[in-house]
């Protein structure tokens, strides 16, 4: 417990925003951000499968022991593949953190694609545990209007969630 709230004195409240050509990941009340392509190319080696790249890099890579993916694209639901899109996460978290120690985030999930008619419970599961598995301490999972960091705070974000 001691050791999660050292981590969230270094961390800064994050939004996740989430389709299938673009991630993008926004500190409140800062203009650090992280934008990317969410693909990622995986490498077989003879120990396994390694990340090789992450986001516009992983898309031109091309090679027979290397699949390049997209984990937030799929024709019936939006996770395609849980442990990829949770590695995309991870990446664009720490390279917002620039922190040698990990960071432990307040992290409102917004996935802008495919939610006619609301989210599942088992869509909203999903989101929260890949914040989870991401490094996030406290997530809200949101659907609406675009969200501007610059104007809104966490607090103010998930009040309105709680209000539904």
């Amino acid at each position: 417990m001691l050791f999660t709230f050292i981590r969230s004195l270094f961390s800064h409240d994050l939004l996740f925003e989430l389709s299938e050509n673009k991630l993008s990941i926004k500190a409140f009340s800062s203009n650090m951000s992280f934008e990317e392509e969410p693909y990622i190319a995986i490498e077989n080696t003879k120990k396994g499968e390694v990340i090789k790249a992450i986001g516009s890099e992983a898309k031109s890579l091309s090679a027979p022991n290397v699949r390049v993916l997209n984990p937030f694209k799929h024709n019936r639901s939006f996770v395609a593949d849980f442990m990829c899109a949770e590695k995309i996460l991870q990446h664009g978290m720490y390279t917002i953190h620039k922190s040698k120690i990990k960071p432990s985030p307040r992290v409102i999930v917004h996935q802008l694609e495919k939610t006619e008619g609301g989210l599942t419970d088992i869509e909203e599961r999903v989101l929260r545990e890949l914040a989870i598995g991401a490094g996030a301490r406290e997530v809200v999972i949101y659907l609406g209007s675009k969200i501007n960091t610059n104007v809104e705070n966490f607090d103010t974000v998930k009040s309105r969630v709680s209000a539904t």
